[in-house]
C-alpha cells in the first residue's frame, strides 16, 4: 500500500508565520533498484520499474508505464495514443506541446519540468504533485482532477475550464490569466497564489478562500463596490 503523508507549508502574511497543512497525497511505489526496458516491453504495451534518462521515447501504441523515473525525458506519441502512467517519476522533462489527452495519471509526481501548452484535456488525475514547473498554456480542460497538488509552479494562462476538482490544492502558484471557467471552486484557497485577473464564473467562485489582497478582484468579479 502507498504511504500518505503530511505536510505543511511555512509563509509570511504581515510579518506573520502562517503553517499551511498540506491534504494528505499518495506518494509514488517506485522500487529500489530500476531495470532497463526492452524494445519487448515496448511492444507489449507495459512497462514496469524502468528508469529514463536523457532520451526521447516514441510511443506507437497504447502503453502502460508503471514504477518508472523519468529524468530529462521526453515523449513522441503517433494520433490516439492514449497510455497511463502510475506510481512514475517525471524530474526535469521537455514535454511542452505533447497530446497527453484522456491520459490517465496515478500517483505520480512532476518536478522541474516544462509543460509549456501540454495538452491534459479531458484527463484523469489522481495523487499527482506539480511542483516548480513551467505550466504556462498547459490545459487540463475537461479532466477530473482528485487529490492534485500545484505547488510553486508557473500557471499563467493555464487552462482548468470545466474541470472537475476534488481534494485540489493550488500553492504558492503564479496563476496570472488562468482560466477556471465552468468550474466548481468550492473549498479551493486561492490566498497564497500570485494573480492579478483570471477568467471564473461568479456563480461556481463560492466558498473560496482569498488573501486581502486578492479581495478587490472578486469584489468587482461579484459586481461589489467597496465605498
Amino acid at each position: 500500500m502507498g504511504t500518505t503523508r503530511n505536510f505543511s507549508l511555512n509563509r509570511k502574511f504581515k510579518g506573520e508565520k502562517i503553517t499551511v497543512k498540506l491534504k494528505k497525497i499518495l506518494e509514488p511505489k517506485l522500487p529500489t533498484t530500476f531495470q532497463a526496458a526492452s524494445s519487448q516491453d515496448f511492444t507489449d504495451g507495459e512497462v514496469y520499474q524502468a528508469e529514463f534518462t536523457d532520451q526521447t521515447l516514441t510511443i506507437s501504441q497504447r502503453t502502460i508505464f508503471s514504477g518508472c523515473s523519468f529524468k530529462n525525458t521526453t515523449f513522441e506519441f503517433t494520433d490516439n495514443t492514449i497510455s497511463e502512467f502510475t506510481d512514475c517519476v517525471f524530474e526535469k522533462c521537455d514535454l511542452s506541446n505533447l497530446n497527453f489527452n484522456k491520459i490517465g495519471i496515478y500517483r505520480s509526481v512532476f518536478k522541474f519540468c516544462k509543460l509549456l501548452g501540454t495538452d491534459f484535456t479531458e484527463s484523469h488525475l489522481q495523487d499527482v504533485q506539480f511542483t516548480e514547473n513551467l505550466l504556462t498554456y498547459a490545459n487540463f480542460s475537461g479532466s477530473t482532477l482528485k487529490a492534485v497538488r500545484f505547488l510553486e509552479n508557473e500557471a499563467k494562462e493555464t487552462f482548468f475550464t470545466a474541470c472537475n476538482f476534488k481534494n485540489v490544492e493550488l500553492l504558492k502558484n503564479q496563476l496570472e490569466a488562468a482560466n477556471f471557467w465552468e468550474t466548481v471552486l468550492s473549498g479551493i484557497d486561492f490566498s497564497t497564489n500570485q494573480f492579478e485577473r483570471m477568467e471564473v464564473a461568479p456563480q461556481l467562485a463560492k466558498n473560496m478562500k482569498i488573501s486581502l489582497s486578492q479581495a478587490p478582484f472578486f469584489t468587482s468579479l461579484f459586481g461589489i463596490e467597496i465605498i
